[in-house]
C-alpha cells in the first residue's frame, strides 16, 4: 500500500507582502493592498517600466511572495 501525502497549499499574500510578478523580464516588485474574495489581489507597483505606482488586479499565479 502506497500512502501518498498531499503537498500542502502555496501560502497565499495577505494585505502589506511584498510580491514578484512573474513572466515578466524586468523584475517587477509591488505591495499587496487588498486580497479579495475570488482569489484576487489588488496591488500597488513600486517598480518596473510601466507598472511603478500603478494598481492592478492579479491572481495567485501571476505573482510569488518576495522572499
Amino acid at each position: 500500500m502506497t500512502l501518498t501525502v498531499p503537498t500542502p497549499p502555496r501560502p497565499r499574500p495577505r494585505a502589506g507582502d511584498v510580491v514578484v510578478l512573474l513572466g515578466s523580464e524586468e523584475p517587477i516588485e509591488g505591495e499587496v493592498i487588498a486580497a479579495l474574495a475570488d482569489g484576487r489581489y489588488k496591488v500597488k507597483w513600486t517598480t518596473g517600466l510601466g507598472y511603478r505606482d500603478r494598481v492592478t488586479t492579479v491572481t495567485a499565479d501571476e505573482i510569488r511572495k518576495k522572499p
